[in-house]
């Protein structure tokens, strides 16, 4: 694979044939050359050779374009532009796969904590004229703490008017609790729905349980008028049956036009590098099979992957404000308690009950911000290097080189289908 980074032109193998896709990411450009074609342009881009295809051509107008914006982090808390609250650390659900199940305390967030927090994000003079969003989600299932969040979020969207621009909020749940002042209160107050739900009645009773009452619950909050999401976790299990989770969706979730499919990358769940491999790759194949059936249906359907191809940033993650439900302040959601594995790399601040202050810990944040795995030779020369981004931070604590590569061969191959897909190569 060769790529001439000095100009961001990535040169990435065609799965269907001996072709090559020539793409421009910062220019949101791709073409199939044949390798005579891409032989010119390497030879036009060094200055050996005068003469070039209409190919050639159409790559070089295009060479010096700048037509997307790469979104650059700010390494400060002014530029943390998500809020994620952990209202709690209980769970009435053991998912097989839960991430925070080993974290898991009990806790609740108290009234006063919560509301420091909000008040501190919120503030008018904070991160003025940005657009800023809230997500309510575990921890535990967050709507068990309904009677704290509640109130919380009544103050919340008086903050939210002061402010110039718009934050939406959205909650997280695995569907299990419904209510009428629940279903009200979001219809009222714009509030979108993510339902953690494996659609498939055997694989949800396997991973999750209780898919007849999720499922209803689903309906009743869509039909309610609530915009609902699902969110999927795909597992070994049904890694084939994606296509089939669509169909699934058509016929019992008319009303539910956006599901995102979730990769497992978690460390203990594969037993070799060989199996993490095949899983990726199957993953990818089923999931673009999935896309043209979803697109026929009317139905958004995205993943990790496609979220990172769809826009340029020079970091996976730009961090987050999340505040846990013991009052600290972390930038993953996947730190909600000082039990988790990666808790003191993490949090960077704490709420202080007594006075409601907030506290920032600006250099360990910068410290966090800063870490930047893009900056090594072997991601400057990644053709996903704009979409990717790095990876997920966590995951370079999780995974070992030989896990990680995994992870990057399958964003490459990833990449170079979205982009089949996207320009209809």
């Amino acid at each position: 694979m060769n790529i001439y980074s000095e100009h961001n032109i990535s040169i990435i193998d065609d799965p269907r044939s001996d072709k090559k896709i020539v793409y421009l990411p910062l220019t949101g450009y791709a073409q199939l050359m044949a390798a005579t074609e891409v032989s010119e342009l390497t030879s036009q881009l060094h200055g050996r050779s005068e003469n070039a295809s209409t190919a050639v051509d159409a790559v070089m107008v295009r060479l010096h374009r700048r037509d997307k914006n790469v979104n650059l982090t700010q390494h400060t808390v002014e530029g943390l532009r998500s809020l994620m609250l952990l209202p709690n650390n209980k769970c009435n659900f053991k998912c097989s796969y839960c991430y925070s199940a080993n974290g898991r305390t009990n806790e609740e967030i108290s009234p006063r904590l919560l509301e420091a927090g909000l008040n501190y994000f919120l503030n008018s003079n904070r991160a003025k004229g940005e657009r800023l969003s809230i997500s309510v989600l575990g921890g535990g299932e967050p709507l068990l703490s309904w009677n704290i969040l509640r109130p919380s979020l009544e103050k919340a969207m008086a903050l939210i008017e002061k402010r110039s621009a718009p934050c939406p909020i959205s909650l997280v749940t695995n569907g299990s609790v419904c209510r009428d002042s629940i279903i009200q209160f979001c219809l009222d107050h714009h509030i979108s729905l993510s339902v953690s739900f494996d659609i498939l009645e055997d694989v949800q009773n396997a991973q999750r349980g209780c898919w007849q009452e999720v499922s209803a619950n689903i309906n009743r909050f869509a039909e309610a008028g609530i915009d609902v999401a699902l969110n999927t976790v795909i597992s070994s299990d049904n890694v084939r049956r994606m296509t089939e989770m669509i169909a699934h969706l058509v016929i019992y979730h008319p009303l539910v036009r956006k599901v995102s499919f979730k990769t497992l990358i978690t460390k203990d769940y594969f037993h070799t590098i060989d199996d993490r491999k095949a899983y990726y790759q199957v993953f990818i194949t089923e999931f673009f099979k999935a896309k043209a059936a979803a697109d026929e249906y009317g139905i958004w359907l995205t993943c990790s992957y496609m979220n990172t191809c769809l826009c340029l940033s020079d970091r996976y993650c730009p961090g987050k404000f999340v505040i846990t439900s013991e009052g600290d302040i972390s930038t993953c959601h996947i730190v909600g308690s000082k039990r988790d594995e990666l808790y003191s790399d993490f949090v960077f601040g704490r709420i202080d009950e007594m006075t409601g202050e907030v506290h920032v810990d600006e250099t360990k944040l910068r410290q966090i911000l800063s870490y930047d795995v893009t900056k090594s030779g072997k991601c400057q020369d990644c053709p996903a290097r704009w979409h990717c981004a790095g990876g997920c931070y966590a995951d370079h604590f999780h995974l070992n080189e030989a896990e990680h590569e995994a992870y990057c061969e399958s964003m490459r191959s990833f990449l170079a289908s979205y982009l089949i897909y996207k320009y209809k190569l």
